[in-house]
């Protein structure tokens, strides 16, 4: 009975020694054969008995480590450091104390994580995207595995934030149109307020207009608000902010929206020109039967802001256009409520004159404007103008007609009244 005790304790014995020079024999063969390595480890590994050998599958990842740079196996095994990896973690996980592990200094799912990264630039750099993307991934993957159990080698460990490999994770996504998976890697680049360098900039925007297109307000602002405090002189999120706010019809923050704009880029020309519309389009194209109460603020900005791109010639139809038609409208509120008044009392006699004289005044100033527009399409040659063009010509020989009508100036008004007539 003890003879048969101590020969099985024997056997096991032998059986532990042959197992051990096996995975080193394994990793003997390495550069001598690595088809004779990898076909050792591969039948280790598959082996059921050294599912929870720890020394079987770090030494597996060393080997794949080897194979990943060997050309013979990168057709073969094209993701011998994938392999690597995930065979580094099952050790770890099997057990965190191996010494050949310590021994190694983790190096090895080091490598791995290094090569599937180096995998990634070199995909993206041959334009390969779709493989550049899931290799990022992985990186990232790999990155936040290492980052978990607080490794580290030679000095190095990975950072809270890849910041290099979730940017490219991002964008490698955002080109090949995968919006959402771009907007969960960029979104922990913004949130983390990474950025300063040009290019860190596109996560911040691409998270704007993405959650502007879905109409998510909360997230809208929040990425606009991420972006302008990282980037506080990019105009981009200022101007997102008043495209949502012009799509909702907020003018408050539309017009607030403009002012910090002008601030920020006090001789954009192009600016004031939009500023002056848009306000312009407040007073007479949304509100065309209420002028709103703050009608001579806003007034006095389309006025302020016009005379800036006159002053520099600056798009002479656009800028002509939009003060010929406030001056007039001006004098037309003026006149139409002057024509009100039909009583003969002395106190609405004067009232009555006081507003006409207001609307020629305003008259006065809208003319030399209003033959400018008229005299700038003229000189297109009516061929050449497309139907907005004429539209907008025919508009003036109204205002024209109207304002040297109300002038007393019976020629001129005729000459502007046939020139509408002749406008097919």
């Amino acid at each position: 009975m003890r003879k048969s005790i101590f020969i099985t304790a024997l056997l096991a014995m032998i059986s532990f020694v042959i197992h051990a020079q096996s995975v080193d024999d394994a990793l003997k063969q390495v550069g001598k054969s690595n088809d004779k390595a990898k076909e050792i480890i591969d039948k280790l590994a598959a082996d059921p008995n050294n599912a929870k050998n720890a020394d079987v599958w770090y030494v597996k990842a060393q080997i794949y480590n080897a194979l990943a740079t060997d050309d013979k196996f990168k057709t073969s095994v094209p993701d011998a450091y994938d392999q690597a990896f995930e065979a580094f973690k099952k050790s770890y996980d099997i057990d965190p104390n191996n010494k050949r592990m310590i021994l190694d200094l983790y190096k090895t799912g080091f490598v791995a994580y290094e090569g599937v990264s180096n995998r990634a630039a070199a995909a993206y750099q041959a334009n390969n995207l779709a493989v550049a993307l899931e290799a990022y991934k992985k990186t990232i993957e790999y990155g936040d595995y290492l980052k978990s159990k607080n490794l580290s080698y030679s000095g190095y460990s990975v950072p809270k934030i890849d910041t290099g490999m979730v940017f490219m994770a991002g964008y490698t996504a955002m080109k090949l149109e995968k919006n959402d998976e771009a907007m969960n890697y960029f979104s922990r680049i913004a949130e983390a307020k990474i950025g300063k360098e040009a290019d860190y900039v596109i996560p911040y925007q691409f998270l704007s207009f993405q959650y502007k297109a879905k109409k998510d307000e909360a997230n809208f602002k929040k990425y606009v608000e991420l972006g302008r405090q990282v980037y506080p002189h990019d105009p981009y999120f200022v101007t997102i902010k008043l495209d949502w706010a012009r799509e909702n019809n907020n003018y408050p923050e539309l017009f607030s929206g403009y002012e910090e704009l002008i601030a920020m880029q006090p001789d954009s020309l192009t600016n004031a020109l939009s500023y002056a519309s848009e306000l312009f389009d407040y007073l007479y194209i949304k509100n065309p039967d209420k002028r709103p109460a703050d009608y001579d603020a806003i007034a006095a900005k389309v006025e302020a802001n016009i005379k800036k791109t006159l002053a520099k010639d600056y798009d002479p139809l656009s800028s002509n256009l939009i003060i010929a038609q406030l001056y007039y409208n001006q004098g037309l509120d003026q006149a139409t409520e002057s024509d009100k008044i039909k009583s003969t009392k002395p106190e609405d006699v004067k009232k009555k004159n006081d507003l006409k004289a207001k609307a020629m005044s305003r008259y006065e100033l809208a003319l030399p404007y209003t033959e400018k527009v008229a005299t700038i399409l003229e000189t297109k040659g009516m061929a050449n103008l497309n139907a907005r063009e004429r539209h907008t010509l025919k508009n003036m020989y109204i205002m024209l007609g109207d304002m040297y009508t109300a002038k007393g100036d019976k020629v001129k008004a005729a000459d502007y009244d046939k020139k509408y007539s002749s406008i097919k």
